[in-house]
């Protein structure tokens, strides 16, 4: 049981740091080079599954409650932001959701991060 509580802490830290990371990224792309949004765009393609992952750890692990909740939530709003992308970018409205869902997947991040310490 304690090894899933670790794997499941670590996950937490490696998808809080791609989460400041990808933040980065957009940030080079609005600000230095545009060619960096292909780089946006492939990099959360190496995260994305990791709230999943941490989803399913927690009936492997035992663990209930706010672990469990918290990491499909991340995993929702993950969708949320590939969809904002993919199929409401034409709807500006919607669209412009994207960077208000980065901040939610952040402050989730820590919380997640938090509760699992």
């Amino acid at each position: 049981m304690q090894i899933w509580n670790f794997l499941f802490k670590l996950l937490a830290w490696g998808f809080l740091a791609c989460i400041v990371a990808q933040v980065f990224i957009a940030g080079l792309a609005s600000f230095s080079d545009a060619a960096n949004w292909a780089v946006h765009k492939s990099f959360v393609q190496m995260f994305a599954l990791v709230p999943l992952i941490m989803f399913l750890l927690t009936f492997v692990g035992g663990m209930k409650g706010h672990k469990r909740w918290i990491s499909l939530g991340l995993f929702a709003l993950i969708v949320m932001q590939f969809l904002t992308v993919q199929v409401f970018s034409s709807t500006f409205v919607v669209a412009a959701l994207h960077p208000v869902i980065a901040l939610l997947l952040f402050w989730g991040a820590v919380i997640t991060v938090r509760r699992a310490s």
